[in-house]
């Protein structure tokens, strides 16, 4: 986490992914605590962003180390993120419909 934490831009961009991913559990949690509660999705909401999402940026971050250049990675890990914040903005949006 000292990779993600030296690089400004790195850091800015594993903090707007958290705070989406966050925002998604909370709208997920009360929706789902509005009707039936449903313990499985509950649990699914929580653990499948962490392990799908922000823990694969955590291991290209500390691929960067490998890299001379470090460009290839962060391209990499920049793209990876994009796509992330989308992936869970559609989530959002279709949760909120």
């Amino acid at each position: 986490m000292g990779i993600i934490a030296g690089n400004m831009a790195m850091h800015i961009t594993m903090l707007v992914v958290l705070a989406l991913i966050g925002l998604n559990i909370l709208v997920q949690v009360y929706t789902s605590l509005r009707g039936s509660a449903d313990l499985t999705q509950l649990s699914n909401a929580f653990t499948q962003p962490v392990l799908y999402d922000v823990f694969p940026l955590i291991l290209l971050s500390l691929l960067s180390t490998l890299d001379p250049s470090h460009f290839l990675v962060l391209i990499w890990y920049y793209a990876a993120a994009v796509l992330v914040a989308i992936k869970t903005m559609l989530q959002l949006a279709r949760v909120l419909r």
